[in-house]
């Protein structure tokens, strides 16, 4: 009886969290992802196939960012979305959670990969996108070097919507 209690205990504990369970922050930063997206350009050896949304280690979103990116296509391309746990090369966008260990980030030094985190000193480490928390809203800035640098464009739509992009140009 005790063993069936645990199973069940278990089972519910691993449940994916719907969209109801997902803080409102998180329900956010989906839609940005997804935005973002349409938003970038990526060099021509990484503009076919997919374009695959990975999470470093964890996932925040619950079911959110797969049924916000469901049935969806940018530029003529799918979308994807998986945990990984360990950096692979085959992610477009890799959206880094508080807590996830450097090395994702820093695989991905030079990759034409849009880095997203939501540390605040993730751009000084050189990601792409850092979420911001501005009261209760989420707000982004953007490291145009750091975009430079992994040979990605971003859209001067989207630059102009950062709280504080920073630019070498």
């Amino acid at each position: 009886m005790r063993a069936a209690a645990l199973l069940l205990a278990l089972a519910v504990a691993v449940q994916p969290a719907t969209a109801q369970d997902v803080p409102l922050e998180y329900q956010v930063k989906a839609a940005y992802l997804y935005n973002f997206v349409k938003f970038v350009d990526w060099p021509a050896a990484a503009s076919t196939g997919p374009i695959n949304i990975c999470l470093a280690g964890r996932n925040p979103f619950g079911t959110v960012l797969a049924e916000t990116i469901r049935d969806e296509i940018v530029a003529g391309r799918t979308l994807t979305s998986r945990v990984i746990l360990e950096p692979e090369p085959d992610c477009h966008v890799l959206f880094i959670p508080d807590g996830a260990p450097s090395t994702y980030l820093r695989a991905m030094h030079g990759m034409p990969t849009l880095t997203v985190g939501e540390t605040p000193d993730f751009l000084e480490k050189g990601g792409i996108i850092s979420f911001v928390k501005d009261g209760r809203t989420v707000r982004f800035a953007i490291s145009n070097e750091a975009a430079d640098r992994a040979k990605l464009q971003v859209s001067s739509r989207l630059l102009r919507l950062a709280v504080n992009a920073r630019s070498n140009r």
